[in-house]
């Protein structure tokens, strides 16, 4: 078994024709490779349940025979283990693979094709420092009998020298080009493809280490919410969910926060990342009466909600592609995961965010401070994360400012919305701003309150 080291990143489809024409990349490889690979399991995916993909490859080489096991990821980076064979034609041969491969017979007999993923992959070889590092981008299709997607990605696998300059050359990448890094893997969106509810990410439990101990990693906590943000920002690229864009948003907030209160990450990172929050908020400004629309519990909010949604779309999205190509998220992201995977000594939770549990004051709260709702974005996750009792509490006092807020800035511009039945529909909601103001201060009241006992 041999090791594959690689570091994954996603890329717009938009954007492939500027990364081909990338001058500073050298020593191409020639003609594209055309490979067709098809992935094999049971019905009931019991070499999924046991963290392996299996396939067969074919290109204009021949075929190859490869299992691969899950691993650990890290930004992106992933570390996993590989076994890989030629073979005359594409069928298995199970007798390729080495004893410590235990796969019970009653599980060969139930392999069956599953899903294709077909792409054509441009290969350079990279001398990067004192490592060499292929880089391929794939662009093509994965495939089941019923469904496909397309597939658009770059990797930067570690043929000799330090995984460090992975990232190192990643990053420079992802100065010219929108590369976010990405721990999903061509098997993992096939099988997504056939079971949408299929879950391939098991989280760590924060909430058990903080109960038994009142500690745990903030270096795992940091990494994991890493994944989270990749696999959310993978959602929001694919589908154009806008209130995935808002969990995004509270991810992000929460991780420039965790790393503003951690003096061993370098500032220049800690900077970037804080910048990187700061977006966020302005991307989603178009968007502020729509969220506000979404998280109020008055149920005549939904329509109203629709309608503001198709009259701000297109502004939205031009926002969301000017964020894309700026990409502070992809050189944030790698940044930060080249510091965590150096560092090698757990940070505590108890040494360096505990005494956070518990630092709201009803004296310090200011109904308009950008940086203040930050934190609380931040706090609600961390919250979520280790099944705070004040959770419930703090999201609804969050969700209260925002409609409060909302309703305060709808107030400004309801003259500005051309669509008269949504402008009606708009001043009626705002007419429940007095009883909404009350609302909140009631929420801000039992949220001070729960953080003292």
């Amino acid at each position: 078994m041999a090791n594959e080291v690689e570091l994954k990143l996603t890329l717009p489809s938009v954007a492939v024709e500027h990364f081909l024409k990338d001058s500073e990349l050298t020593d191409y490889q020639g003609d594209p490779l055309i490979l067709d690979n098809q992935y094999f399991d049971s019905a009931d995916l019991l070499l999924n349940q046991s963290h392996a993909a299996l396939r067969i490859r074919k290109s204009q080489h021949g075929y190859q025979q490869t299992l691969k096991n899950k691993g650990s990821s890290i930004a992106g980076l992933h570390i996993r283990g590989e076994w890989e064979y030629p073979i005359d034609k594409p069928e298995l041969n199970w007798d390729l693979f080495p004893e410590e491969i235990q796969i019970d017979q009653k599980i060969k007999d139930a392999i069956k094709p599953l899903f294709k993923t077909d792409f054509s992959r441009h290969v350079w070889m990279i001398n990067h420092n004192d490592s060499v590092i292929e880089l391929v981008l794939d662009q093509g299709v994965i495939s089941t009998d019923s469904h496909n997607k397309p597939l658009c990605e770059v990797e930067l696998e570690l043929k000799s020298g330090d995984a460090q300059d992975l990232f190192s050359l990643a990053i420079q990448l992802a100065s010219r080009h929108p590369l976010v890094p990405c721990d999903i893997s061509k098997a993992e969106r096939g099988y997504k493809l056939l079971h949408p509810s299929l879950s391939f990410f098991t989280p760590n439990d924060f909430a058990k280490s903080f109960s038994e101990q009142q500690d745990f990693s903030l270096t795992q906590f940091l990494q994991e919410t890493m994944l989270h943000i990749s696999r959310r920002w993978d959602d929001v690229c694919g589908t154009e969910n806008w209130w995935s864009l808002l969990v995004l948003s509270r991810q992000i907030q929460a991780l420039s926060w965790i790393v503003n209160q951690l003096p061993m990450i370098p500032q220049s990172i800690q900077e970037n990342v804080q910048s990187l929050a700061n977006s966020m908020v302005d991307l989603l400004e178009p968007a502020s009466l729509i969220i506000a629309l979404y998280v109020d519990e008055n149920s005549n909010s939904q329509g109203l909600n629709q309608r503001l949604l198709a009259l701000h779309q297109p502004e939205m999205r031009e926002a969301l592609k000017v964020f894309i190509q700026n990409n502070e998220l992809g050189l944030s992201m790698l940044q930060l995961g080249q510091f965590l995977y150096g560092h090698q000594q757990d940070i505590p939770f108890k040494e360096y965010l505990a005494s956070s549990l518990y630092t709201l004051q009803v004296s310090q709260w200011q109904e308009a401070n950008i940086e203040q709702m930050q934190m609380l974005q931040a706090l609600a996750y961390l919250f979520q994360r280790l099944d705070h009792p004040s959770y419930n509490s703090l999201n609804q006092f969050i969700n209260k400012t925002l409609v409060v807020q909302a309703m305060i800035k709808a107030q400004r511009i309801m003259s500005s919305i051309s669509d008269e039945n949504s402008r009606a529909k708009l001043g009626s909601w705002v007419r429940r701003l007095t009883v909404e103001n009350r609302t909140l201060q009631d929420a801000r009241t039992s949220l001070f309150e729960e953080l003292k006992q």
